[in-house]
């Protein structure tokens, strides 16, 4: 067996330790947390105590109005109002703000913000506007070279906090969303001026890092390098070489969320369409998360009931649903809210294991099929709706103990198998059905 080195990582604030999953003395989750659902109030004590008791870090998006009205500059912004309630109930669950890199985010704080703003604005070469979601959509995009814009981006999450001394106590995090080199509209917008936009974005990401740590001397900015360059990956259709991955652009940023980690279908995920992983992708996604964290980089992996692809579907009754992803291939993902829950815990071992064969104490593991709490993210009491089992998946508590080392891979690097304390993991990357984590 080939043994991977890694390299020597550097001390950072968010790690964790090998006691298990999540149970009382350690967590290796990371969740993302949002809902629309009018039954759900994240600042009620079972939702706070579960989430908080289980997750070493949460992403904070916006929140229904069963909280509060949206922020639109003046009361408390509803991602303030849970990041209290989870930091009194367990001051080390670190919080993270939600914040795109496009449009910034979709409360009437931040879209009247932009519309004040012209010269912000998205244009192509000929000076159209190019909004968010397409030419219908009132949403606007920001222009990433405009300095202007580059340093709202950079202060809007500390700005959300009326006192800036609870800002440096509640705000451990902004996760931001489409880190990447993409194109937004290829036919009308030079190469020179796409450099232009993504040297742009770079720099928006160091002003917000600079800014989280002078805020509190520990945040984090985590991109998600959703499109081609960035991706963890290599992009058969794109120009952007292989080794255009986030291993390349986290010297701008502090940690990376790989939302495509072998269970999504998508022009950079890690599979095929018919579901099958695609190993050259796995390999190389493998590869570049033990790099990364092995620099002492946050690296969250998130990891879909799978294979995971479009569309998402809505399922259960009317005002009481969650969503999940479509399959590819030709077993279809199931309808039945019921049937969805035990598909997630039956396909968990097909995202733990691979989590397991490149986790290290920078590594953290997101599972659900979408991004609502809703979503699969915990189990929920009677009658309410959600994607997880109506318990925690077992494997979340059993005994892990810490690795012997790396995870080794036979000379194709096909077969990859790691040993912990108390568990032996195997992936064979040209089956995921093999993917297995014995436990002693």
């Amino acid at each position: 067996m080939i043994p991977l080195i890694i390299v020597a990582a550097s001390v950072r604030s968010l790690t964790h330790g090998w006691d298990c999953i999540s149970c009382k003395t350690n967590s290796m989750l990371a969740g993302n947390f949002a809902s629309m659902r009018p039954d759900f109030n994240l600042t009620e004590p079972w939702w706070i105590d579960t989430i908080a008791d289980a997750y070493a870090a949460v992403m904070l998006n916006n929140f229904g109005r069963n909280i509060a009205p949206a922020y639109n500059g003046s009361g408390v912004d509803t991602k303030i109002m849970v990041a209290r309630a989870l930091k009194k109930r367990n001051p080390k669950v670190e919080v993270w703000f939600y914040q795109p890199a496009d449009r910034l985010g979709d409360t009437p704080f931040v879209q009247e913000a932009l519309n004040a703003h012209p010269e912000w604005w998205l244009r192509d070469d000929n000076g159209n506007i190019m909004p968010f979601g397409g030419a219908t959509s009132e949403l606007k995009q920001i222009d990433s070279s405009v300095v202007g814009a580059q340093d709202y981006f950079a202060n809007l999450s500390v700005s959300l906090f009326h006192d800036r001394a609870e800002a440096a106590a509640l705000l451990d995090g902004v996760f931001v969303d489409g880190v990447s080199f993409r194109n937004p509209n290829p036919t009308n917008i030079s190469g020179d001026r796409y450099a232009s936009l993504f040297a742009g974005q770079m720099t928006m990401m160091e002003k917000l890092c600079a800014n989280l740590k002078a805020l509190n001397g520990h945040g984090e900015a985590i991109g998600n390098p959703l499109v081609q360059y960035g991706t963890i990956g290599p992009n058969p259709n794109s120009s952007i070489p292989a080794g255009a991955n986030i291993t390349k652009t986290l010297s701008h940023y502090d940690g990376a969320f790989d939302e495509m980690f072998g269970s999504f279908l998508t022009m950079q995920g890690g599979m095929f369409g018919n579901g099958e992983w695609d190993a050259e992708k796995m390999r190389f996604s493998f590869d570049a998360v033990i790099q990364a964290s092995g620099q002492g980089k946050t690296i969250v992996i998130h990891a879909f009931p799978g294979p995971a692809t479009v569309p998402f579907n809505s399922i259960g009754p009317v005002g009481n649903q969650f969503r999940t992803a479509s399959w590819a291939g030709a077993t279809k993902s199931p309808t039945d809210p019921a049937l969805a829950r035990n598909a997630s815990q039956d396909r968990l071992v097909e995202s733990l294991a691979p989590f397991l064969i490149v986790a290290n104490e920078h590594v953290f593991f997101s599972y659900g099929w979408f991004y609502n709490v809703e979503d699969g993210y915990i189990p929920c009491p009677a009658s309410i709706e959600c994607g997880m089992p109506s318990d925690w998946f077992p494997e979340f508590s059993k005994p892990l103990g810490p690795p012997e080392g790396p995870a080794t891979t036979d000379a194709e690097r096909n077969v990859w198998t790691r040993k912990f304390a108390h568990a032996t993991v195997s992936v064979d990357l040209r089956d995921r059905t093999r993917s297995r984590v014995d436990w002693s």
